[in-house]
């Protein structure tokens, strides 16, 4: 009975809330790269060089390389 609540603790609760930290943490990178990147096309449109956006991205990317790896390794 015993391994089977250590099991039941370590697999459910441990790692729900694992889950729970991660999606706290991605959630406003979300927010802050859609809007960021909604803003940049915007700007591209009035701008004459229209790289504002693919500058952005490239900058996202190298933000986001932790995650992905943490993402990876946790799911």
């Amino acid at each position: 009975m015993g391994k089977w609540i250590k099991k039941f603790a370590r697999h459910y609760l441990l790692y729900g809330a694992l889950l729970l930290v991660l999606c706290f943490g991605i959630f406003p990178f979300i927010v802050l790269y859609t809007s960021s990147m909604s803003l940049a096309e915007m700007l591209d449109r009035f701008s004459a060089d229209k790289t504002h956006a693919q500058r952005l991205d490239g900058l996202w990317t190298v933000i986001g390389k932790p995650y992905d790896y943490l993402v990876t390794t946790v799911g």
